[in-house]
């Protein structure tokens, strides 16, 4: 297992190592893409603990991705701070408004959760706007300075890729060694019979609000990262409602019971925006109808992978992981 294990850490870390070089000098991808590709995978890594681990939906995920850019944002432009103290801070904050936010909403079930996560990704992207002297409303917050390591900058976007995935392969990593630890079984063992886990002594309630507090900072850490990794700039519409569908859309189509498979779904569909960018270049399709194009992609693939692959690209039965050994 250890070995089998090594062997696919250092296959993963050679393939990230030279994806920049194919991106950019066979498939002549702009190397943003690559970093994109990196935040997605955080996001639907720390989201598969919540729908795969746990088995609870969330559509506010974006929220918490948001509530970390911009933490990071107003501490190191208005008060100057680094992004070195900012970024922490943003996954301080993600995972401290996940703990309160799911205090309550936790109490609720199934279609209702869903609802209510909903609600509180719509309210967070109306207060980005209209907080305007806080927030900068609909313009956002601009100029946002690198990260620097002692002499050395991020300024560019090769650097950025390296370190953006580094800390995903960090994320995908922890989050696979949670699923096999004795804490991860427990709480796999609420997903399969919240009745069963409590007969033998789990506390139900302690366990869906580490998941999701947890699982939202982890959000906020990749929203703070974003800030200063992306464009220099955060604005509400990074943060949409939309954007926690693509994510949940992500885990489902990679595999909602496996971490390498949401990461897989994660770089499959950031790729997605590009390919359609190009095939309507190449049909001579207005550009202002793409964004429009890849929102109605999304949601057909969404629907086929539900109907006829609901395991997703790597299936992994529910009873596997009830299952699952160290």
């Amino acid at each position: 297992m250890k070995k089998s294990f090594n062997l696919r850490l250092l296959v993963i870390i050679a393939v990230v190592a030279v994806i920049p070089l194919i991106l950019e000098n066979f498939f002549y991808y702009p190397l943003e893409v690559g970093i994109q590709a990196g935040f997605f995978v955080m996001l639907a890594v720390s989201l598969v603990l919540l729908v795969g681990l746990l088995g609870e939906i969330s559509l506010g995920h974006a929220a918490f991705y948001g509530i970390g850019a911009y933490t990071t944002a107003i501490l190191s432009s208005r008060w100057g701070l680094s992004p070195l103290l900012t970024i922490p801070a943003g996954a301080l904050m993600g995972a401290l408004m996940g703990f309160l936010i799911g205090y309550p909403v936790l109490k609720l079930k199934g279609y209702y959760l869903a609802l209510a996560t909903l609600g509180v990704g719509m309210a967070a992207q109306e207060f980005f706007k209209a907080a305007a002297p806080i927030t900068g409303g609909e313009m956002g917050i601009y100029n946002l300075p690198n990260i620097s390591l002692g002499k050395f900058e991020l300024s560019s976007y090769l650097s950025r890729y390296y370190v953006v995935w580094a800390f995903a392969l960090i994320f995908v990593f922890l989050c696979q060694r949670l699923s096999k630890s004795p804490r991860g079984k427990g709480l796999k063992a609420i997903h399969s019979d919240e009745w069963a886990a409590e007969s033998v002594g789990i506390n139900v309630p302690a366990a869906k609000l580490y998941i999701f507090t947890l699982s939202t900072g982890m959000a906020g850490f990749a929203g703070a990262l974003f800030a200063h990794c992306a464009y220099g700039t955060v604005s509400p519409g990074d943060f949409g409602v939309m954007l926690s569908i693509k994510i949940i859309t992500m885990v489902i189509i990679g595999g909602m019971y496996s971490i390498y498979g949401a990461a897989a779904g994660a770089v499959l569909l950031s790729l997605l925006p590009e390919i359609i960018r190009r095939l309507g270049d190449r049909a001579a399709i207005d550009l202002t109808q793409i964004t429009h194009i890849q929102d109605i992609v999304f949601g057909i693939i969404l629907v086929i992978f539900v109907i006829f692959a609901p395991g997703g690209l790597i299936r992994e039965r529910k009873s596997d992981w009830a299952n699952a050994s160290d």
